[in-house]
């Protein structure tokens, strides 16, 4: 079985730490800077209608009273990142016409989600789904805010 994050502070691993923000932090944002002269000109053309959506997850924020909870150190922390590069692009770009959002899919039923005792809440098709319409209807009122799969805007 794959490992997806810690369980407390005693299991913190550096080589955890480093995949996990590789995988959803640094690899997004240097993959948004390799595209961002692309990106500019598709807004350019299209004003409002291009949009950067990073996945993030409800466990990445701060102010979520489900997650005032320890452990999953490097999955957390890694997702907090990605939500704050999300609301900088926002801030940056948002008036070039690009509409940026962190988007929680919800807690899948994926190999991640469903993996030893725990279960995930949520139907893959109404994740996807969910996704699919929070990025048809983010705008530059929603810019830079971050949205669940139900279309709510949860705490940072």
């Amino acid at each position: 079985m794959p490992h997806y994050c810690s369980e407390g502070l005693e299991t913190v691993e550096p080589g955890e730490l480093h995949r996990t923000f590789n995988n959803n932090f640094i690899g997004p944002t240097l993959l948004t800077q390799g595209l961002m002269n692309l990106i500019l000109k598709a807004a350019a053309r299209d004003p409002m209608k291009t949009k950067i959506v990073s996945i993030s997850s409800k466990s990445g924020s701060i102010g979520h009273k489900r997650f005032m909870i320890g452990g999953a150190y490097d999955y957390r922390c890694s997702k907090v990142a990605i939500n704050r590069t999300a609301r900088n692009l926002a801030a940056e770009f948002g008036s070039s016409g690009v509409i940026v959002i962190p988007v929680c899919p919800g807690w899948a039923a994926t190999d991640m989600g469903n993996r030893g005792h725990l279960k995930a809440e949520v139907p893959v098709t109404e994740s996807i789904e969910g996704v699919r319409m929070c990025i048809k209807n983010a705008t530059q009122a929603t810019n830079g805010l971050f949205v669940d799969h139900l279309q709510e805007y949860p705490p940072w």
